[in-house]
């Protein structure tokens, strides 16, 4: 039978506690505060440099999740399409990841039970596979990490890095508690939005109701598409932001910044849906060939032409992707 590989590496980058914020005095399993903005940052950063299987949209959603019943809560996160997601042991002293959850491999539990509770994963790993991720969390903290791929009716697993032969790889998770599914309660919504992107403008009433038309006719009729156009309409800031997020060979200009993130077309429709300003900025909803969408622009008047000064997305808008909703 096929031998598991278990990276090493992973195993113990997984294990490592990273300094978090907070009293460093105080013990792991006293009831956190909110993480705090650098905690978030080295939570995404474990995620981002996980050799797993992982998104590659941040994950701006979470919520609190006790694993093991002793009262501390462990961080959920999910990014906002909620096709990915991680679980994270946070405390004043202490952070680690503790496992990721795809479409392919959903996460659960088991019900807590002397102190100790599991965090686990399962799925179909191809063909007669299906693959088993278990990790033992007690006081908050990580304690063990077993993995376990079963090929027909055969086990082979590894618990801390040790090899497991099927008899024993049996009698580990026959000895665990009865599983249970996870239940999400409400997000809350990181904001992860770059509004150093988009400098605010303070413009008169008719002003601002003449951009948001230029907005509308500038989408609708993509003119965005048009390099005359983005040098007339453009700041040199913003020309240097659209050069610098152009990632072909050659120079260019990176006018889908003013689409979606989507590359592929779904429908024919097309076109703004709302146009909003909030604090000095412009917020546009749109549809981009069935993904609906809303970015941020900055913008102003000068000598009767609408100049933009700036684009980034807007993060905390829950994008609709028809795709999704079609595989539905």
């Amino acid at each position: 039978m096929k031998k598991l590989l278990i990276s090493a590496a992973l195993l113990s980058a997984a294990l490592l506690p990273v300094a978090c914020g907070g009293n460093p005095d105080k013990q792991g399993n006293q009831a956190p505060q909110t993480p705090s903005a650098k905690d978030f940052e080295t939570m995404q950063g474990l995620y981002e440099e996980s050799d797993e299987d992982h998104g590659w949209k941040p994950l701006c959603k979470w919520q609190y999740v006790d694993l093991d019943g002793d009262g501390v809560n462990e961080v959920w996160m999910r990014d906002m399409a909620e096709e990915y997601g991680a679980f994270y042991a946070v405390s004043d002293d202490y952070l680690a990841m503790i496992g990721i959850e795809t479409d392919r491999f959903k996460a659960y539990t088991r019900e807590p039970q002397d102190g100790k509770g599991w965090w686990c994963k399962g799925g179909p790993a191809g063909g007669p596979s299906y693959y088993t991720e278990v990790t033992t969390l007690q006081d908050s903290r990580i304690t063990d990490r077993y993995y376990q791929m079963q090929v027909y009716d055969d086990f082979e697993g590894t618990l801390n890095g040790e090899e497991l032969d099927d008899a024993a790889c049996r009698a580990y998770m026959e000895a665990l508690p009865e599983s249970k599914e996870l239940e999400a309660g409400t997000w809350n919504i990181l904001d992860l939005t770059d509004y150093d992107r988009v400098p605010a403008h303070k413009n008169s009433a008719k002003d601002d109701q003449a951009i948001m038309d230029f907005i509308r006719e500038m989408y609708n009729s993509s003119l965005y598409v048009e390099d005359a156009f983005l040098e007339e309409h453009c700041t040199p800031r913003m020309l240097q932001q659209l050069r610098d997020d152009y990632d072909y060979e050659g120079e260019g200009y990176a006018n889908w910044d003013f689409r979606s993130e989507s590359n592929d077309g779904f429908s024919n429709e097309n076109g703004i849906i709302s146009i909003e300003k909030i604090d000095g900025r412009y917020y546009y909803e749109a549809n981009d060939a069935g993904y609906i969408f809303r970015n941020i622009l900055s913008a102003f008047i000068q000598d009767g032409i609408v100049m933009f000064d700036g684009i980034t997305r807007d993060a905390t808008y829950p994008v609709h992707d028809p795709f999704a909703e079609d595989a539905e």
